[in-house]
């Protein structure tokens, strides 16, 4: 079959350029591998009545005018305001006063910048005749911070240790990075979470997109992976499914990480050896451990910790220097004996999650190596990092353990087999000065485009899929819809 735009993966971002696509009249197709959408925004039950989101709690924000572009909240997509988030040690807490979030609403600006950057980046520009000094891109919003490192950037703005580790936490969490590297800075202009929770799960968001998606007049098809694609000359022609089925598109848009969309998807001959080279190069960081609990009720609150301690992330005992010494640890393929965890009551925020007087905890572990360098991860090491993550809730909220009904551990290599993700790197590859802003995932050619003629990169290793949950799929989108019009695409 022939189709204007194929789209590989029905995550959020293939689903958001799917929505843009088919509402501007082209005929779209998505494929996914797994059985249903989603991606790593889904919901799930755990546990008999336990229900959680497997890979992630909270998201990088939805730009405000792709959300209302896409109809999210027409769609049934409601987002509650991110709760504080509080560092807790078994003798003090510690969230950030008024005046201590100047840097953080700094970075938000400095991220909002970025995404009109890249917006304007999509537009392709005429080669000058002649070099001049007026035709050198402006520097990126953000872009002093690619020589700076995050322990002195947050240590020179905040007095208080215990405000900068609290930062620190925020800006890394489920990540594999060494906070005194230069670069390391780059952490502020993507973190993590902000989008804040999603009323009923993130499935809710996949089920809006899905339905933004489908009422536009896409097509979706699960349960059947893209093997290959085929090109002719440095233009792709068509794509192959794991069936031996082939379809046949004007644009694909893959939301595959870089890795994955030019190493498994192209024949080595097929592709230039420059593009192989870079997409070989480009370096994974993998670090982040999920693990749910069914609890038999919430844990009891520490006295001196503010009564809404459950309601938002939950770091514990977050120390600067620590998280220096455990990514050491994950450069060596082995788990640091002092991790950097961040907890989520689930059922605080939605008592629907789990039985009545229950509560789902979620516990979020940065630098977990993807290979550790003795072997796999046995079963034995599985319940040796669960061990190691309670012993470590129980100094700050003791008598957790007693109440813990069940425990699912998800690692790596386990969200690379669900995902596709390489490495299980949720956020396609390392933040570091070389591969961000106008750098990720290359220089010298505009994302969401890549060298392939007719193949546009989507999804978590381009600037805006780090940056913000939607945006790299609906970039893509206008990319292809320009190029369309452009007469660039047969």
């Amino acid at each position: 079959m022939r189709y204007d735009a194929a789209i590989i993966g029905a995550g959020a971002d293939g689903l958001a350029a799917a929505a843009m696509l088919a509402r501007s009249g082209l005929k779209t197709v998505v494929l996914e591998r797994n059985e249903k959408p989603g991606g790593r925004c889904i919901t799930r039950e755990f546990h008999p009545g336990f229900h959680a989101s497997p890979f992630c709690d909270e998201l990088p924000p939805i730009p405000a005018e792709i959300f209302w572009a896409l109809g999210l909240a027409r769609h049934g997509a409601v987002f509650v305001p991110p709760p504080a988030s509080t560092a807790l040690w078994p003798d003090r807490a510690k969230r950030l006063a008024a005046g201590e979030t100047r840097l953080l609403t700094q970075s938000a600006a400095l991220t909002a910048a970025a995404f009109e950057r890249l917006a304007t980046d999509i537009a392709p520009r005429k080669k000058p005749l002649f070099w001049s000094s007026a035709h050198v891109s402006a520097p990126w919003p953000g872009d002093a911070w690619a020589s700076r490192s995050l322990t002195g950037l947050l240590t020179a703005e905040f007095a208080d240790n215990d405000a900068a580790a609290l930062a620190m936490a925020k800006a890394l969490e489920g990540r594999a990075a060494h906070p005194d590297l230069a670069g390391s800075a780059l952490h502020l202009l993507a973190p993590p979470g902000g989008s804040g929770l999603v009323a009923g799960g993130l499935q809710r968001l996949t089920d809006a997109l899905l339905a933004a998606a489908q009422s536009a007049g896409a097509e979706i098809v699960c349960g059947l992976e893209v093997t290959d694609i085929h090109t002719r000359g440095e233009k792709i022609m068509r794509l192959r499914l794991a069936d031996g089925a082939e379809i046949s598109a004007r644009a694909i848009v893959s939301t595959l990480d870089l890795k994955r969309t030019f190493l498994s998807l192209f024949a080595w001959s097929a592709l230039p050896v420059e593009v192989a080279r870079r997409a070989g190069s480009f370096r994974m960081a993998g670090g982040a451990a999920r693990l749910l609990f069914a609890l038999d009720s919430l844990p009891a609150r520490p006295a001196f910790a503010d009564g809404n301690l459950f309601s938002g992330p939950v770091h514990i005992e977050p120390d600067i220097r620590e998280f220096g010494a455990a990514y050491a640890a994950w450069r060596g393929g082995t788990v640091a004996g002092r991790l950097p965890i961040t907890l989520r009551f689930v059922s605080a925020a939605d008592p629907r999650s789990c039985p009545l007087g229950a509560a789902v905890m979620t516990a979020t572990a940065g630098c977990i190596p993807a290979r550790l360098f003795d072997g796999s991860w046995t079963h034995e090491k599985r319940d040796a990092l669960c061990e190691q993550v309670l012993v470590s809730v129980e100094r700050v909220l003791p008598g957790t353990a007693a109440r813990v009904r069940a425990c699912e551990l998800i690692v790596p290599p386990d969200i690379e087999e669900a995902l596709g993700c390489s490495d299980g790197d949720l956020w396609g590859g390392e933040i570091a000065s070389d591969q961000m802003l106008g750098f990720r995932p290359w220089l010298d050619c505009a994302v969401p485009r890549t060298p392939i003629g007719g193949l546009y990169l989507a999804g978590p290793s381009t600037t805006a899929g780090v940056l913000g949950t939607c945006a790299s799929g609906v970039f893509a989108a206008r990319a292809v819809m320009t190029d369309l019009k452009a007469g660039r695409l047969r």
